[in-house]
């Protein structure tokens, strides 16, 4: 019983990564762009000025060829977007 629950729970988190994995933030400059554009029209100054630094925080990762870094900077940027 026991044995069955355990291989039920790792197939079912087995299946949960793929699904993540798809819907990851990309590090390219498409996608800087895109995220460029959105800080830009930001009103609240204190959440711009937030994001606009891990943008550019972003922008270094990726030319250093960081790129876990840079997604990880992405999306701190469209976290701060909608926090505080």
């Amino acid at each position: 019983m026991l044995r069955s629950i355990l291989i039920a729970a790792v197939l079912a988190a087995a299946s949960t990564v793929p699904a993540y994995a798809a819907s990851a933030v990309k590090c390219d400059d498409a996608s800087i762009m895109a995220l460029q554009t959105k800080v830009d029209a930001m009103t609240d100054q204190t959440k711009k000025a937030a994001a606009t630094k891990q943008v550019t925080m972003a922008k270094d990762a990726m030319k250093a060829h960081k790129m876990k870094n840079c997604v990880t900077h992405m999306e701190n940027a469209e976290k701060g977007m909608t926090k505080m």
